[in-house]
């Protein structure tokens, strides 16, 4: 729990102080199929070449700031926050399930505090209609079985596919700008 806190900190502080920017400057649909690449080849580089031996029970305060910290750069649109916090947690030496597990586990805050921010105005907005509460209930479940499938599929497999798959959906997003000039 206490690392949880620790890797919530850089986020929060980084979310907020970077937060006008992520809405503006970072949306350059180049910047998004750089970013797509280079976190796509990151994640192939750490999981491929650095040894993870450690487990979740290994984790220091040092390693919770540092994953923390990686989540600064997930506010650039196609570095995603748990492509970032994965990979940084694999360059630690972490095994696929470890990272994988605190990366969601590193979500929840995150996920509270935007109820927290947004849902009072989701709320005064419409009030509480069948459709907030129908997404609401879809998200939870979509969420939850998402994270399920992917944490056994982790747990037997690299990350591989999902570096092939940033990279090629980055190359497309570069080939849609430049084809349309």
């Amino acid at each position: 729990m206490v690392y949880l806190i620790i890797a919530t900190i850089p986020g929060a502080i980084g979310g907020y102080l970077l937060q006008s920017r992520a809405e503006s400057a970072f949306r350059d649909p180049q910047l998004i199929g750089i970013a797509l690449i280079v976190m796509g080849i990151v994640l192939w580089l750490v999981d491929k070449l650095v040894d993870q031996t450690r487990v979740l029970g290994e984790m220091r305060w040092i390693d919770s700031l540092l994953i923390g910290l990686s989540q600064v750069i997930a506010l650039i649109p196609g570095v995603s926050r748990s492509g970032s916090t994965i990979s940084t947690a694999r360059g630690l030496r972490f095994d696929r399930e470890a990272a994988a597990e605190f990366s969601f586990l590193m979500s929840m805050p995150i996920i509270a505090a935007a109820v927290i921010m947004e849902g009072p105005k989701a709320l005064a907005a419409e009030g509480l209609t069948n459709e907030l509460m129908s997404g609401v209930v879809a998200s939870a479940v979509s969420g939850w079985l998402a994270i399920s499938i992917l944490m056994r599929f982790v747990s037997r497999h690299s990350y591989g596919i999902f570096a092939f798959y940033r990279v090629a959906l980055g190359l497309v997003v570069l080939g849609v700008l430049y084809a349309r000039g």
